[in-house]
């Protein structure tokens, strides 16, 4: 591939990346505008999962039983975890989550349950081995980063675990993922409506 179409590749990418900011932005705005009063959680590209997704997600999962763990990076304000507990899975579950002010949210929703850890730092500094018989996760998509994240979970998992993951529907992700997905289903731009985006996503999974 010549030098010309290289350089018009990487250029379409940084706009699209771009573009997606915009879009969260914009809808992010929009959702304060029209939010009724809540109590303010400070996390960097947060948009929660919505629980019939959360559920769905969860629902991709193959047996877990008692023995096993499950992690969710970026945990958020732990919508999929509670959709774990809805379908009574009984693993032992890691939420990893850089903001404490999700953190604190998490604590509290998670208080007393001796199967749950919760650990404070960027998930991809976060380095256990691989041990975990699934991920589910719904990562922040601005800049690539939710490949970035994708990729480091895939390596956090047992062999023959299972990971199922949100990314925003974009040629970075489509580059970066695809190749290495399971399956790979776009939702379209209306799942996180309301949440405050309308950034396309895809649905995929990866069996270790």
């Amino acid at each position: 591939m010549n030098t010309g179409k290289l350089r018009l590749l990487h250029l379409r990418d940084q706009t699209e990346a771009v573009g997606a900011d915009m879009i969260e932005e914009r809808a992010r705005i929009s959702a304060i505008r029209n939010a009724e009063p809540v109590r303010a959680v400070s996390a960097f590209n947060l948009f929660q999962t919505p629980p019939e997704l959360a559920r769905r997600m969860v629902d991709m999962l193959p047996a877990i039983d008692a023995s096993d763990s499950i992690l969710e990076p970026s945990a958020g304000l732990g919508r999929i975890y509670r959709a774990i507990r809805e379908r009574s899975i009984d693993a032992h579950v890691t939420l990893v989550e850089s903001s404490a002010d999700c953190c604190g949210e998490l604590y509290r929703a998670t208080e007393g349950n001796t199967r749950v850890t919760i650990r404070q730092r960027d998930f991809l500094e976060y380095h256990p081995g691989p041990r975990y018989a699934a991920v589910v996760m719904n990562p922040p998509f601005k800049r690539g980063t939710d490949v970035q994240h994708i990729r480091h979970a895939r390596r956090l998992l047992s062999p023959g675990g299972v990971l199922v993951a949100l990314c925003f529907d974009g040629s970075i992700q489509a580059k970066g993922l695809q190749p290495i997905a399971s399956t790979w289903e776009p939702l379209g731009p209306d799942v996180f409506k309301s949440e405050g985006t309308r950034a396309p996503v895809v649905l995929l999974t990866i069996q270790n």
